[in-house]
């Protein structure tokens, strides 16, 4: 299982009751130690009454904690249930998409054949006002086509989890966040240097701290993260790297943030990679971290360009090339008649 995250015996025992037990309106779900574990169930206010019933939620939606909630919809049937995930637009960037990729695991693991629907909420509103729910009710019944799902709820599992991944990838790689980022709400403006970076921090490893203090011209600092502790710890320290070979000294197949001090000048790089093929939790603990190791490097007394072309985003070691590497750094060499004119590339570059 990609995320990580699998349902625990507590609760498809939990659920096994709440299927079989038509006075239990809601079973609230959430993540706990790498599991999905239930809350306590929500009985009906009235017998079969789903929207009297709906303002007893505000006592377990909180305005910065995602969670599952799962309903039995008597209207619809005394056996249609609704898996509704709620993720607030303010919640910490790490538990957003941990639970956006892990809300397909939840159903599939419980069955989704027993599920009729499933909903994406942002705001209490949304979960509590029963006409945010009549209105999903008609949009879904005038939709047409395929039981009337919306897209979302057609995406495959796979779809699912590297969308929410593309999602925190695009916030981190943004740097200046202040839009709309796909799975809630906006996030305050600023960027490196601002408040919202704070707002991720992990433990950071003492010789990861030293390393990066002690960087000097030619020098290569690799971090990696410990996923099950969320730590920052030194994967590679080197000195007299030329800048044609740090492409060998980056990971293949994990993700890693390298910092490399170009020989002879004042820069230093900051390279964020992330192979294709890493996990699905991987990718969503570096693309959500990747402002706090700036942050950390720069506590440390490096001074990352906030350049795009010094802070580089790949895939595969293999597209960081010494010339490309050079390109970047060689106009800031140039003398001031020339600094404001870009070399023309070759054909073919």
């Amino acid at each position: 299982m990609q995320s990580g995250i699998a349902v625990s015996q507590e609760l498809h025992d939990a659920f096994s009751t709440f299927a079989s037990d038509s006075s239990i309106f809601c079973l609230p779900v959430t993540i706990t130690a790498e599991s999905l574990t239930p809350l306590s169930p929500i009985r009906f206010s009235t017998p079969n009454a789903f929207y009297p019933s709906l303002p007893q939620l505000s006592s377990v939606l909180q305005p910065k904690t995602p969670l599952y909630l799962l309903f039995r919809r008597p209207e619809s049937g005394s056996s249609t249930l609704s898996a509704l995930t709620y993720i607030p637009s303010n919640a910490p960037v790490r538990a957003k998409t941990l639970f956006a990729s892990t809300r397909a695991t939840l159903v599939r693991e419980l069955g989704s054949e027993k599920f009729a629907s499933t909903i994406f909420a942002t705001e209490e509103e949304e979960v509590t006002s029963e006409d945010a729910w009549r209105e999903r009710d008609a949009e879904k019944k005038g939709s047409g086509g395929k039981g009337g799902f919306r897209r979302e709820d057609l995406m495959g599992e796979k779809e699912r989890e590297l969308d929410a991944v593309r999602r925190a990838e695009e916030e981190a790689r943004s740097g200046t966040p202040g839009r709309d980022i796909g799975i809630g709400g906006s996030f305050p403006r600023g960027g490196f240097g601002s408040g919202v970076q704070s707002r991720i921090r992990m433990n950071v490893h003492d010789e990861a701290k030293t390393a990066l203090a002690e960087l000097q011209e030619g020098g290569l600092v690799q971090l990696a993260i410990d996923t099950a502790s969320e730590t920052f710890t030194l994967a590679t320290a080197k000195s007299g790297i030329d800048a044609h070979s740090v492409q060998d000294h980056i990971h293949p197949s994990s993700p890693r943030y390298t910092f490399y001090h170009y020989p002879e000048s004042e820069t230093v790089f900051f390279i964020y990679t992330c192979p294709s093929g890493s996990s699905i939790r991987e990718r969503m603990m570096y693309a959500s971290s990747r402002m706090y190791a700036l942050t950390v490097a720069d506590e440390h007394g490096l001074k990352i360009s906030k350049k795009c072309d010094m802070q580089i985003e790949a895939s595969s070691p293999d597209e960081i090339s010494g010339d490309r590497l050079q390109e970047e750094v060689q106009p800031q060499q140039n003398d001031g008649m020339r600094r404001g004119f870009a070399r023309p590339k070759r054909p073919g570059r």
